[in-house]
This record gives C-alpha cells, sequence and structure tokens, in this order.
C-alpha cells in the first residue's frame, strides 16, 4: 500500500477535476463541495493559499482534510496562519493510521488553530499542540409549566430590553471590527466585519435549516454598544433530534455597563421554541456563577488547539487569549 500526500492550493481548487474512478468512495466529490464556497470566498486567502489536504492510497482518494487562512494576532503583530477541518477518512482505510497521519502532515505545514475535535483527534492533537480549554455552559429551554423558573432570566430580560435594543442584521456593521480591537488579551484570532461577514453568508453543513446569525446591540441614544452571533444546527442522535445555539462571538464596548452576563441573556432571548438547548463559553468565574444564578449548567470544556512555537513562549496559557466558539472554521460547520 502506498499512501502519499497531495496539497491542492485555492488557484488548484476553482479547477481541478477528480476521476471518479480515482475517488471511489466520494471523500472529494461530496465532501469538498460543501465546502468548497466557503474556502474560496475566505476573505483571508489568496491564490497560493492551500485549500485541501488528499491522501492517496494507490493513487486513489482515501482521506482528505479542508484547510482555511485564518489571522493572529500577537500583541500588534499580525500573522496569517492555517485552520480547518473536515477530517474524513475512507471507510475501507480506517484503522491503519491514514487519519492521523493526514492531521500531522496538516499541522507540521504551518501554524495551525483548530476547535471541534472528535475524542480521537483531540487525544492525537494534544499530543503534540498546546490545547486552550475554556468552561462551558448550557441553557435548556423551559417549556410549559417548567417557564415558571425562568422567572429571574425574564425578570433581567426587562430591565435589559428597557436600557438596550437588540436588532438583526444581515450586513455586519464596520464598527465591529473597532470594538473587537479594543480587547487587551495578547493572543486573538482576528475577526474583523469582513470575516464576520464571511461567517454569516456561509454554511458547510449541507442541511438548508442550519445558519448562522448576527445582532447589534445599541444603548438609548441609539449608539452601538455590543453584538453577538449564534449559529442554529439541527442535530440528530439516534431517534432523538433538536435543534441547539452556540454563541459563537460577541463583545461588548463597555463591560461595566454591559456584561457577558448580559449578552448571553440577550442572545438566549432571541431564540424560540424550536431550539432546546442554548451553549455559551467563559473563561471568567464571576461571569459563569452568575450563569448558574440564571439556571445554566456548567457542562465540560471547549477546547482550541494550537501548535507549540518557539516564537511565542507563552502560548498554551489559556488566560492570554481572546477565545470564542466562533474561533478556526467553527462558525459554518457542525
Amino acid at each position: 500500500m502506498n499512501v502519499e500526500y497531495k496539497f491542492l492550493t485555492i488557484s488548484e481548487l476553482k479547477t481541478y477535476f477528480i476521476d471518479p474512478y480515482l475517488d471511489p468512495d466520494r471523500i472529494y466529490g461530496t465532501g469538498v463541495e460543501l465546502y468548497k464556497n466557503a474556502i474560496l470566498s475566505n476573505p483571508n486567502v489568496t491564490d497560493n493559499s492551500y485549500a485541501v489536504c488528499l491522501a492517496l492510497v494507490d493513487g486513489k482518494i482515501a482521506g482528505r482534510f479542508m484547510l482555511f487562512r485564518t489571522r493572529l494576532k500577537v500583541s500588534e503583530d499580525v500573522y496569517s496562519i492555517q485552520t480547518g477541518g473536515g477530517l474524513l477518512v475512507a471507510e475501507r482505510y480506517r484503522g491503519l493510521g491514514i487519519g492521523a497521519s493526514l492531521m500531522h502532515v496538516v499541522i507540521k505545514n504551518d501554524v495551525h488553530l483548530g476547535a471541534l475535535f472528535t475524542r480521537a483527534a483531540y487525544n492525537i492533537r494534544k499530543k503534540t499542540e498546546e490545547m486552550l480549554e475554556i468552561p462551558q455552559y448550557v441553557k435548556e429551554k423551559s417549556l410549559g409549566i417548567k417557564k415558571i423558573y425562568d422567572l429571574r432570566i425574564n425578570i433581567k430580560l426587562h430591565i435589559l430590553k428597557r436600557r438596550f435594543h437588540v436588532e438583526r442584521m444581515e450586513i455586519v456593521p464596520n464598527w465591529v471590527t473597532s470594538m473587537i480591537n479594543v480587547d487587551k488579551h495578547k493572543y486573538k484570532e482576528v475577526h474583523d466585519a469582513s470575516w464576520f461577514q464571511w461567517a454569516l453568508d456561509n454554511n458547510a453543513t449541507g442541511r438548508k435549516d442550519d445558519y448562522q446569525s448576527f445582532y447589534a446591540i445599541y444603548d438609548k441614544y441609539k449608539k452601538p454598544i455590543g453584538f453577538f452571533m449564534l449559529k442554529i444546527r439541527n442535530i440528530v442522535q439516534g431517534d432523538l433530534q433538536f435543534k441547539k445555539a452556540n454563541l459563537v462571538e460577541w463583545e461588548s464596548s463597555n463591560y461595566d455597563n454591559l456584561s457577558e452576563v448580559d449578552i448571553n441573556i440577550l442572545a438566549y432571548a432571541t431564540l424560540d421554541e424550536s431550539v432546546s438547548k442554548f451553549w455559551t463559553i467563559t473563561e471568567n468565574k464571576e461571569s459563569g456563577n452568575k450563569l448558574k444564578k440564571y439556571l445554566f449548567s456548567r457542562k465540560g470544556w471547549f477546547a482550541m488547539s494550537i501548535n507549540k512555537d518557539d516564537r511565542f513562549k507563552d502560548i498554551g496559557d489559556v488566560n492570554q487569549w481572546r477565545i470564542r466558539y466562533g474561533c478556526s472554521n467553527t462558525p459554518i460547520v457542525e
């Protein structure tokens, strides 16, 4: 068995044709098409950026890893780095180490930011990368008589609605760029207005009912004071089907006036009753304790990984990072 790895650039992805004979398991034909528009429209790519890495077994496609470009801001310097996911290996080739090797080939190629791991991928990457983990919380929608348990959050929401106006927007306003730039963390992924528009307009799940939404928050003087972005996903687990929401991005220009907890409550209030679970993260213990008072439950960790790099000695210190669910390519995938 001869295993080779082939990178395709953005330029090649635009015109690349795979003979169906060389893709018998439709690893390229099905999977890549879901990601193609998102990869090509990514505001951080050039024609020479890598778009996908293929694993070839005896000349036939056995696996693939989708690649995106993103930008990492370290203090005042900005670096173009790699991110992505969508690792897939044809069933007939599983158990042979091809997935792990494909991941290794991709990661050693460039500084790589990753998230949303399977358990196997998490275990592999933790051995060679810095794993940054943030506490995760979930709020389940109360239905019927159980709505009485939401009395506290409803009172808080009533107060917030007297102070702030929340507006869903299809075009992301330019002021989000400057609002995020106020953040003082040493390490942060660059999420500017163009990135948000890309994250809002693209979806790689293949399901029409999955979507992202962006909301601006204004004070009583109609001045922008914050924003948040949600992703809604339809989940099927055996016979169980439900919708969940993730707060993938948020920011406030004044956390004393509009807190992280306030934003979570305003975001939760936008969901209709078809959404049964609302997921969020925070590294702030005080915010976490306040969320619990509103019946948010602590549920595990959200993990993000990045290569160890001699240039950045403290890159593995989670306290140096601005981390959101929306890191990497997570807003547009599952």
